[in-house]
């Protein structure tokens, strides 16, 4: 019964985390150069982008856009559950602006996050 339970607690934290995207640190967007560092530069260094954009006057816009959701494994336990915390999200975008000759003109990169409420204390803080 013990062994039971062991699996079963490990099935759910191992299933309660997701993430998608690419996460960039800012200390390495900051790194690039503003008027030199060109779009295929900033592939090759950090990755495919989340998104691509070209715009009608040849200017490309880079999106890395990130989200990791990492859920408290108390929330799964029946009636404690009720009153822990749902879990911790965190995310990162970061945008990088290109001219129309691929050289980067500008960039802009924030951190966020939040804890997510379940069960009776929903929404109150801790």
């Amino acid at each position: 019964m013990r062994f039971l339970f062991s699996v079963l607690i490990s099935i759910f934290m191992l299933t309660a985390c997701m993430s998608y995207g690419t996460k960039v640190d800012q200390d390495k967007v900051s790194q690039f150069v503003k008027g030199k560092t060109t779009y295929n530069e900033v592939i090759q260094r950090i990755g495919k982008p989340t998104n691509s954009t070209i715009n009608a006057d040849g200017t490309k816009t880079l999106t890395y856009s990130y989200m990791q959701h990492q859920m408290n494994p108390i929330s799964f336990i029946p009636i404690v559950g009720l009153f822990a915390r749902g879990g911790e999200t965190e995310d990162t975008t970061v945008l990088l602006y290109f001219d129309s000759n691929s050289i980067l003109t500008n960039y802009s990169a924030s951190e966020g996050g939040t804890t997510m409420g379940t069960g009776l204390i929903s929404g109150q803080k801790q």
